[in-house]
């Protein structure tokens, strides 16, 4: 596989940002140093499934109603939607793969996401900042879903 063309996919656990220019992707069996952003991943994701993530953050904010630190879908048929733990903005920001998620918790400060595979990640931003991210990501998950069924 060339890392460099490196694509989220159902696998991807989180994103990982290292640097400026360098990013850990953490999927289910393996773990990868991309010479990338967080950033550059989802913007080249989102392109590789058709769109951009700038349409896709538009789109999020409509049926969101709302413009901060928001889920992005990055592919709707698989249903693949990443939410950040910080700003969209934020070149720093790591991007959670919101199922994949199997738990989280507080963790001396902190919070603790633990993967479906049973891997841990410790992330920088208190439990309820990343609650009220997973809750974002989840409603917008379950407006998709209506929407797709036409309840909407």
């Amino acid at each position: 596989m060339d890392i460099e063309s490196y694509e989220i996919n159902a696998d991807t656990c989180a994103i990982v940002n290292i640097s400026d220019d360098v990013s850990k992707i953490i999927e289910k069996d393996q773990e990868y140093l991309l010479p990338k952003s967080s950033y550059e991943v989802m913007e080249d994701s989102c392109n590789y499934y058709g769109s951009s993530y700038e349409g896709r953050v538009k789109g999020t904010k409509k049926i969101l109603g709302s413009s901060y630190k928001l889920p992005i879908i990055i592919e709707e048929s698989n249903d693949i939607i990443f939410f950040p733990t910080g700003g969209l903005n934020n070149e720093k920001s790591c991007w959670i793969s919101l199922n994949n998620v199997l738990s989280y918790e507080k963790y001396r400060g902190y919070t603790k996401v633990t993967f479906l595979n049973g891997k841990d990640l410790i992330l920088k931003i208190s439990f309820k900042s990343f609650e009220m991210q997973l809750l974002r990501a989840t409603r917008l998950q379950n407006l998709i879903k209506k929407r797709a069924n036409r309840e909407i």
